[in-house]
């Protein structure tokens, strides 16, 4: 079986266009998410990205450091993750988004096991029933859910937003939600306001003195010994990416019953 860690990434982000090339102590964000993933027990990692021209600069940034990439639709992400498995000759994937500096190898391998032990199941994920830090998403997917999905979902929405898709109808699934002992998911450990990038930034500036790759386990203790490190983004709730789809579905659902 090939497991194939696929970054999703693009430049074209609304809320902080380039987020994905930001430095943290001299490297990009994309850098410190494809080396958090090196610790991790998959065959290959690549960078998924789109064929917009803004992002050749990912496709540089990727070459430049030997990083495999696959570029497809911009939009339709399912079609984007479905072209890399295929290119990669995956049997399944670890999807993570390139907004996510501080995934955890140690919950990813988790959930690989799982996963390696449970094949007749879709995917292992940890969004369904919420117990993580936003910012800790994974979802592990075999190709055949993939193209499974792909010849069901024929609206555009759908094939952008479909790990949402996946949340809602659940229950058509075959799949295991991993959970943390303790619901810690009103925490916000992801990059989509500028706030966000300077928490995270600060937890590097801390930790990675100490620890070539630090855990969840480690910033959460950091955050106990200096509490006030929460304030930097604090303004901002955990999972805003949930409360941009639900938006979006219904403006979407308006088009289609009144335009």
């Amino acid at each position: 079986m090939k497991i194939l860690a696929v970054i999703q990434a693009r430049m074209n982000s609304t809320r902080l266009p380039g987020k994905v090339l930001l430095p943290i102590l001299g490297k990009p964000i994309l850098w410190h998410i494809h080396h958090r993933l090196g610790k991790c027990n998959v065959d290959e990692i690549c960078v998924a990205t789109s064929t917009n021209q803004n992002d050749d600069k990912i496709q540089k940034f990727a070459e430049n450091e030997h990083i495999p990439i696959f570029r497809g639709s911009e939009n339709l992400v399912l079609d984007r993750l479905l072209g890399a498995a295929k290119i990669f000759h995956a049997d399944a994937i670890v999807r993570v988004t390139g907004d996510c500096p501080l995934i955890d190898p140690d919950v990813i391998n988790e959930m690989i096991e799982i996963y390696k032990n449970r094949q007749e199941i879709d995917f292992v994920c940890n969004t369904i029933q919420r117990t993580f830090p936003d910012g800790l998403d994974v979802e592990i997917m075999s190709t055949n859910f993939l193209c499974r999905l792909s010849d069901g979902l024929r609206e555009p929405f759908m094939r952008e937003w479909f790990p949402m898709y996946m949340v809602e109808h659940c229950n058509q699934f075959n799949y295991v939600n991993f959970t943390n002992n303790e619901n810690i998911s009103q925490l916000r450990w992801t990059v989509d306001f500028i706030e966000d990038f300077e928490f995270i930034k600060t937890i590097y500036e801390e930790l990675y003195p100490e620890f070539d790759v630090f855990m969840m386990k480690d910033v959460l203790n950091l955050l106990q010994s200096k509490p006030d490190l929460v304030k930097i983004n604090q303004k901002y709730s955990a999972n805003t990416s949930v409360t941009i789809y639900d938006d979006l579905k219904k403006l979407a659902d308006f088009k289609n019953k009144h335009l």
